[in-house]
């Protein structure tokens, strides 16, 4: 490989995806700077861990690391998937690693089949309901084989000491479908889940009452489910949690959640009706937000719009996140990848001004011509 094709990029932001893009892409990626003048310089531990899932679902990768872990040569192999039993460690939730996952799911030799141990809720950080909940629907409407896809969470683990088990299983595709996303819908419905492990269970039925009482007002069909963990299912740490998916009648979700502070963690720790709240409120702003998919989803969203077939793909985004437009310059410098971005409401000034529509008036349009990627790791029958 030429020099030409390798790219340079400085410190340790979105060392996961730039990593992820170079599988894709098949660029080698020099990665310096990383964190050179903290106290623990150098790449951290879910980092290395990263770097060491990538290679069991790969083959061929290479990966030099210097001698201080501030400079990383990445020299991406062929992705391969098939079946691997990970331990994530527990600096970092294992949605951190469901998420380079789920890109790389689709281009695999073979189908998927991983097993991911760790943390499943992490404070501020997205959980693994939150992957399950919001990203594998807009993984459906690229993909339209769905029959093996699925994350199941067989053992919940909190921060810090984990515990948790996590199963993810997806299908391969030869390419991806083009799609027109520019309909959120209505809300129709809110489904919950009320976590607990090793904690009394009338704290899930606190949270459950608690969110119910400030989203009675908006939508009348709220159904909110306990899932109490006992023993080995519970995780190595007590916790509790709340999480809120809206579904609307176009088949976009929605999601917030909020949990309890981990044992260890400085501070007053949140009594069940505050979680409650902060859960209800977290949905709400999502729901103000709006789009065509989850804040969280839009940097997978605009991935496979990327490398779909070689027609338009329009996606409406809510108010870009900041990782959203750090996503769409990697997206530029790995796969020379340009979008337009047009702003909704200037495109329908009449649903500005509807009482139907009190949402954010930041919503972006997303429009993009794929690449025309294929996937050449798969077994041609």
């Amino acid at each position: 490989m030429s020099v030409i094709d390798q790219i340079k990029f400085d410190g340790c932001n979105l060392f996961r995806q730039r990593l992820v893009y170079a599988l894709l892409s098949g660029r080698r990626v020099a990665i310096s700077d990383i964190r050179p003048f903290d106290e623990a310089p150098g790449i951290h531990d879910h980092e290395v861990k990263l770097i060491a899932l990538i290679e069991k679902v790969t083959n061929g990768t290479q990966v030099d690391i210097n001698r201080t872990g501030t400079v990383v040569q990445f020299y991406p192999g062929a992705i391969y998937g098939g079946q691997v039993d990970f331990d994530c460690g527990t600096s970092r939730c294992i949605s951190y690693y469901l998420e380079a996952l789920v890109m790389l799911a689709p281009f695999c030799k073979a189908p998927m089949d991983i097993t991911l141990r760790g943390v499943t809720n992490g404070p501020d950080e997205l959980s693994v309901d939150a992957i399950r909940a919001t990203w594998l629907p807009v993984f459906n409407k690229f993909v339209l084989n769905d029959e093996k896809l699925g994350i199941k969470i067989k053992n919940r683990g909190f921060f810090p000491d984990g515990g948790g088990l996590v199963t993810f299983t997806a299908p391969i595709v030869k390419t991806l479908r083009p799609v027109m996303r520019e309909n959120p819908g209505k809300v129709f419905k809110i489904r919950g889940l009320s976590y607990v492990c090793k904690v009394s269970p009338s704290i899930a039925h606190r949270m459950i009452e608690s969110a119910r009482t400030l989203l009675r007002e908006f939508v009348k069909d709220i159904y909110i489910t306990v899932d109490q963990r006992k023993a080995a299912s519970g995780g190595n740490s007590p916790g509790f949690g709340l999480f809120l998916v809206a579904e609307t009648t176009e088949g976009v979700f929605y999601h917030g959640e909020s949990m309890s502070l981990p044992k260890d963690a400085d501070g007053d720790q949140r009594i069940p009706e505050e979680v409650g709240q902060q859960a209800a409120m977290a949905l709400l702003d999502e729901l103000y937000r709006g789009g065509c998919c989850d804040i969280s989803a839009q940097a997978l969203a605009a991935t496979f719009i990327t490398l779909c077939e070689k027609d338009v793909s329009k996606f409406l985004f809510g108010p870009l996140s900041v990782y959203t437009v750090n996503t769409l310059r990697n997206l530029r410098a790995f796969f020379a990848q340009t979008f337009k971005i047009d702003e909704f409401w200037k495109l329908h000034p009449e649903t500005a001004e509807s009482e139907d529509n009190a949402g954010s008036r930041d919503k972006a349009l997303i429009t993009g011509v794929g690449v025309g990627y294929a996937n050449l790791n798969k077994n041609l029958l």
